[in-house]
């Protein structure tokens, strides 16, 4: 089929919003859990749409859409950039591209070329591409290009999980009490497989903490001879930059969970999403959402045998010589 690759211009945010919608109702029959706000609220997608293309006029790593005669076949947009990882980021988030069904694989193929010159000609070589999970065609495209997994989102019901007996979980109310398993906690993702730096300041921490309990979350904790040993962080999912298309959608998120190494796999860490699952319940919340590093081993495996994932964010690295 012939197409023709042009910028993206505010002329495209309908047909690009519909191409949106059709993607996400795919992956709403895969992920029946996801909420319609999506679908029912279109002018919240062109919203962002709008957003994006304001970001970026300041400079020429915009978006690109791909015509077919006048039907617009597929479309990419850069969404937020910032530094991370010792790079300069390029996202495109969830809602930031889509492409008919025919030829997909070409249209993400030549979409990618010509953005990701855009972005290195920028000194933008750290590329993020938010996906559908089972956009199986797309995530094969995305690993030919050179992306691997590094972020997942995955939905549950509020149905009750099996737990071991015995096991006794606190809703703990004194949020510094938990200070020094958070700094064992942040400390664990410096160490292999994950590789990712997180603040170890305990001023900073602390803070943290405060935010979550101001915002109304939760803490639910398992202590040991007095000392807390796990705890599991739940409350509304309103974090900036995660679950983006559950927000203000009554959906319940755990937004921190860790566990000392010696507390694994004895049904600590089921007992605390048990706890959250019924104040997620009592809230009359739908659902309930994590999102979590892919490479994080002991903590992927929970995720991957109590949630769905219907959201995954690849990356790829590009020399920074060049």
């Amino acid at each position: 089929m012939s197409y023709h690759l042009t910028p993206f211009t505010s002329e495209h945010f309908d047909p690009a919003v519909a191409l949106f919608i059709e993607g996400y109702r795919q992956e709403c029959v895969r992920s029946p859990l996801l909420p319609t706000r999506a679908i029912d609220d279109p002018a919240w997608i062109r919203s962002m749409l709008a957003a994006c293309l304001d970001n970026a006029l300041w400079n020429s790593a915009s978006g690109v859409a791909v015509m077919q005669n006048d039907r617009l076949a597929a479309y990419m947009m850069t969404g937020a950039q910032f530094p991370w990882k010792g790079q300069h980021v390029a996202l495109v988030p969830e809602y930031g591209h889509s492409a008919i069904a025919e030829d997909k694989e070409t249209l993400y193929q030549r979409m990618y070329m010509h953005l990701a010159q855009t972005w290195v000609d920028n000194h933008i070589h750290l590329h993020i591409i938010g996906h559908f999970a089972h956009d199986d065609v797309l995530r094969e495209t995305l690993y030919q290009l050179g992306f691997g997994g590094i972020v997942a989102e995955r939905l549950r019901d509020l149905s009750p999980i099996d737990t071991p007996t015995g096991i006794a979980i606190f809703e703990e109310p004194d949020v510094h009490k938990l200070a020094d398993l958070e700094l064992e906690h942040n400390c664990y993702y410096f160490k292999a497989p994950i590789f990712l730096t997180k603040d170890t300041d305990r001023s900073v921490m602390l803070a943290d903490l405060d935010e979550h309990a101001q915002a109304g979350d939760a803490f639910f904790v398992y202590y040991e001879d007095g000392k807390p040993r796990a705890n599991m962080i739940v409350g509304p999912s309103s974090l900036n930059g995660e679950g983006f298309l559950l927000r203000d959608t009554n959906t319940a998120q755990l937004k921190s969970a860790f566990a000392q190494p010696d507390m694994r796999g004895k049904g600590v860490g089921a007992a605390l999403l048990s706890r959250a699952i019924q104040w997620a319940q009592m809230q009359g919340c739908a659902r309930l959402f994590v999102e979590h590093e892919t490479a994080n081993f002991y903590g992927s495996r929970f995720w991957r045998k109590h949630f769905t994932p219907y959201l995954y964010f690849s990356m790829r690295y590009v020399d920074n010589t060049i």
